[in-house]
């Protein structure tokens, strides 16, 4: 495992369910817990809410997703790495792409050119730190560079197929490139669930993807390290 790093030089802290407080600078695989993770993204929504109706979370896209990415290449760990491409969001909310380029957009105007790309690089890199220590929680270490463009296609396969299903035919002028156009093979049509229902869908996944004995593993790992770090 490679060592850690740290994003910040003090501490940045933020709440976790029970009170207590992770350092959000100091990526680590034990701070993951699977189970706070699908109850954390039921309730973040995707496209800042805007569809109509209940919100669609981050936790539905990612258990439909992985279900569609092995149903289309039988690979439940390509499925894995999806299920968790977006699992850091638990810990670092969803900062929606129309925010993320007005800010870049601001950042370009305001401090001249560069400013921009370099706000996108470094909350790119945070949140690829997050997202690897949770790969590696899981068991799954880090995507080759095949598996990587297959998780980025795929994701920007869900985006499109979720735009048409919760906007309508409108929205298809915001559709995003990509390497294949074959059509999903989810199970069920692209409705919201409540949260309930998208945090039970994304713990069946992991159980189908990762494994039950691996993520009540990580479960004691984390309970582990919160006692020491409290």
């Amino acid at each position: 495992m490679n060592a850690l790093v740290r994003l910040a030089p003090e501490p940045v802290w933020s709440f976790r369910p029970d009170g207590s407080v992770r350092d959000l600078a100091a990526p680590d695989p034990a701070e993951i817990d699977f189970f706070a993770m699908a109850n954390a993204l039921s309730k973040i929504a995707r496209f800042n809410g805007s569809n109509p109706g209940i919100a669609y979370s981050v936790a539905q896209h990612s258990a439909m997703g992985a279900e569609a990415i092995f149903n289309e290449t039988g690979d439940d760990r390509l499925a894995a790495f999806f299920l968790l491409h977006d699992g850091e969001e638990y810990l670092l909310g969803d900062k929606v792409t129309p925010a993320q380029r007005l800010l870049e957009e601001h950042a370009e105007q305001a401090g001249g050119h560069g400013s921009g790309s370099g706000v996108r690089w470094h909350w790119t890199w945070i949140k690829r730190q997050w997202r690897e220590v949770g790969w590696r929680a899981a068991g799954l270490g880090l995507p080759d560079s095949f598996q990587q463009a297959h998780i980025e296609d795929f994701d920007r396969r869900m985006c499109n197929a979720e735009m048409l299903a919760l906007f309508g035919p409108a929205a298809r002028a915001q559709l995003l490139p990509v390497a294949h156009e074959r059509t999903l093979k989810l199970k069920g049509g692209i409705r919201p669930w409540a949260a309930m229902k998208a945090e039970e869908r994304f713990n069946e996944a992991a159980r189908r993807f990762i494994g039950e004995d691996r993520l009540h593993e990580q479960s004691a790992i984390h309970a582990a390290h919160v006692a020491l770090n409290s």
